[in-house]
């Protein structure tokens, strides 16, 4: 059922499913979970290979040096692979999350706690203009008691779109400094 068409005590009161069935049912799925209070969905468009925007992604220790407010990343020792674990800090809070979908080039995927809530975020890559450019989605849904009091759709919205802006200008510039020739 749509957040929209549930009741307002619905979505307050709202926990969703266990962190184990996100991951496993909606995060490996494909899907993130569409009842939870807050959803958002934003795309950009990235003048720059899918390799360049996915070196970028998977990454994630390198994080801190272009996402809007992250401050630390601390991987598991597997590194970026599906069921292992990262620490990281968002706005100064931290995250305990775990990669749930690791695909080369067309998606990354974890769910994660935070204060009581849980998430699944998804970034999915598709290579346009024969491979000049990648269309970047970026989806998250975050599910626990009271979270759409206090962080609704519309600014976790402005988050993902923050986070896909630093991801353009940093793959771009990337992009062309890879590409400018020596004089």
């Amino acid at each position: 059922m749509p957040v929209a068409s549930r009741s307002l005590l619905g979505r307050v009161l709202y926990r969703g499913p266990s962190l184990d069935e996100l991951r496993q049912h909606y995060a490996k799925g494909g899907l993130i979970d569409d009842r939870a209070p807050v959803t958002a969905v934003s795309r950009v468009r990235i003048e720059a290979p899918p390799a360049t925007v996915w070196r970028l992604l998977h990454d994630l220790p390198g994080w801190p040096s272009w996402v809007p407010g992250v401050t630390s990343v601390r991987q598991g020792p597997k590194g970026t692979v599906p069921d292992e674990q990262f620490r990281w800090k968002l706005g100064g809070m931290p995250i305990r999350s775990t990669l749930a979908v690791v695909e080369p080039l067309q998606e990354l995927c974890w769910t994660g706690v935070l204060a009581g809530t849980r998430a699944v975020h998804r970034f999915r890559l598709t290579t346009v203009d024969g491979g000049h450019a990648t269309d970047v989605l970026s989806e998250e849904s975050i599910g626990g008691p009271l979270i759409a009091l206090y962080f609704p759709s519309a600014k976790l919205r402005t988050v993902l779109q923050d986070w896909l802006e630093a991801l353009r200008t940093t793959a771009e510039t990337a992009e062309t400094a890879e590409t400018e020739v020596p004089r």
